[in-house]
């Protein structure tokens, strides 16, 4: 049986990323009127108010065939975080991050909500990981690159829309979080933008056993430009 103090470990892990993930987001976001949120009732209420925050969720929800009873209910998708535009009356969902200190085989419900969510809607569904096993000196869940890659690479890149590697920060009041927020701000001021985008803020690919980048697979940054671009995407659809 599972040491009771080590899980309670691991689930305050994972509830510090997730922290970590908004806080660096929305550090960056707010100012495109682009928040991310926790996806349950009191932080979407908080953001959105009760009403509209009934109507993400009920937009989140997925159509579940029970054959025991021959009923549809409806479920809630594996949501961390929501990233959702706000503008006076406009509004989208852009996407739902999932936030995942390690995979350790659980890469394939991540995945099972992509496809579900990938079907059912145009949000995207994409995750976050700190890859930690790489921290303690094993091998990168990710594999070592694209040609070396993982099963949990690989279904990664096929059912989700990107997965983004963050550095380990271990907690969110970490002051090289703001520091590493206040040197990627810097970076878009700078007129060479490239190669800012080259070096990223939010991940070290020099930690010993880091997995290689690929379209799929990428530091945390290049969720800042993806947001942006679906929310420019969204609207020119209108």
């Amino acid at each position: 049986m599972d040491d009771p103090a080590a899980q309670a470990a691991r689930a305050q892990a994972g509830k510090d990323l997730e922290t970590i993930v908004a806080k660096i987001l929305n550090l960056l976001l707010n100012d495109h009127k682009v928040y991310i949120v926790r996806g349950n009732d009191q932080s979407l209420s908080a953001v959105l108010g009760a009403s509209l925050a009934k109507q993400v969720i009920d937009y989140s929800k997925l159509p579940v065939k029970r054959p025991c009873d021959q009923r549809q209910i409806e479920d809630y998708p594996d949501s961390d975080l929501f990233v959702i535009y706000k503008n006076g009356t406009d509004w989208r969902v852009l996407a739902v991050i999932s936030c995942k200190v390690s995979f350790h085989s659980r890469h394939t419900m991540v995945t099972f909500w992509g496809l579900a969510i990938r079907v059912s809607s145009n949000m995207k569904y994409v995750c976050v990981t700190e890859d930690a096993d790489i921290h303690r000196g094993k091998r990168s869940e990710l594999g070592k690159s694209c040609r070396e890659s993982t099963a949990a690479r690989r279904i990664l890149e096929s059912f989700t829309a990107r997965t983004y590697v963050i550095k380990q920060y271990k907690s969110p009041e970490n002051p090289q979080l703001e520091e590493d927020v206040r040197h990627f701000l810097e970076g878009l001021r700078d007129s060479t933008r490239r190669s800012r985008r080259a070096t990223p803020c939010f991940d070290d690919p020099n930690v010993p056993n880091h997995t290689e980048y690929c379209p799929s697979v990428c530091p945390l940054d290049e969720l800042y430009f993806d947001t942006l671009r679906w929310r420019d995407e969204a609207f020119a659809e209108k």
